[in-house]
């Protein structure tokens, strides 16, 4: 019978976390020690104690070993499982309750992890490891799209906006608010992240709430 053919990606995800690990152990410390345009994938194979072949079987450049590596400290976060659970609400108050829980949830996060903080400036200062992240922004944007589609459902989301006008909105303010973060956390105390974290979420709210909330406003 014909062998199945598969992509570098599927036979990688076919591995098990040990072996996953020999390559995206010592990929994340040279992400983070160099960017992605500075980092050597040749001194990624040498850490791993890989071969060539068998690096480009598992993954086809640079660009798709990044990508590996932040996907897999993304997953560690729960980040679309948490975004699921706010998206099943019974209500308004608890939608939001639940999101901002999850954004100082976050942000403690990064508080305590110095090499996710280092992947995410990587991810907001190069365009090239954009590029390479583009799939799971992709899956990123389904999940808000979702969610905030749920939020409709229960008056927790304005209702008079294209769904996918919206969705750029809230993703174009995540990113903004996330590059910021990235790039400027490490200059504050932990208190004043937290707390500016609060405002950012309620920037971030705002215009996303129904029109209810928003009466008496004038433009």
């Amino acid at each position: 019978m014909p062998t199945e053919t598969t992509t570098p990606r599927q036979r990688f995800e076919a591995l098990d976390e040990q072996t996953q690990a020999r390559w995206l152990v010592p990929a994340e410390a040279e992400f983070c020690e160099h960017g992605f345009e500075k980092a050597s994938l040749n001194r990624i194979i040498a850490r791993a104690g890989e071969s060539k072949g068998r690096t480009y079987h598992y993954f086809a450049d640079k660009g798709a070993l990044f990508c590996a590596t932040l996907e897999r400290r993304v997953r560690q976060c729960d980040f679309l499982d948490q975004v699921s659970e706010a998206a099943s609400a019974p209500n308004a108050t608890g939608y939001w309750l639940e999101l901002g829980a999850l954004c100082a949830r976050l942000t403690k996060m990064l508080q305590g992890d110095d090499r996710l903080a280092s992947l995410l400036r990587t991810l907001h200062r190069e365009s090239a490891a954009q590029q390479s992240f583009a799939e799971p922004l992709a899956a990123i944007r389904g999940a808000i799209d979702d969610l905030l589609v749920a939020g409709q459902s229960i008056g927790a989301v304005r209702d008079d906006l294209p769904i996918t006008l919206l969705t750029e909105v809230a993703l174009n303010l995540i990113a903004t608010v996330d590059r910021w973060f990235a790039l400027n956390g490490s200059t504050l105390s932990e208190d004043a992240e937290a707390a500016l974290s609060q405002r950012a979420f309620l920037l971030l709210m705002a215009p996303l709430l129904p029109s209810q909330f928003t009466e008496g406003i004038s433009l």
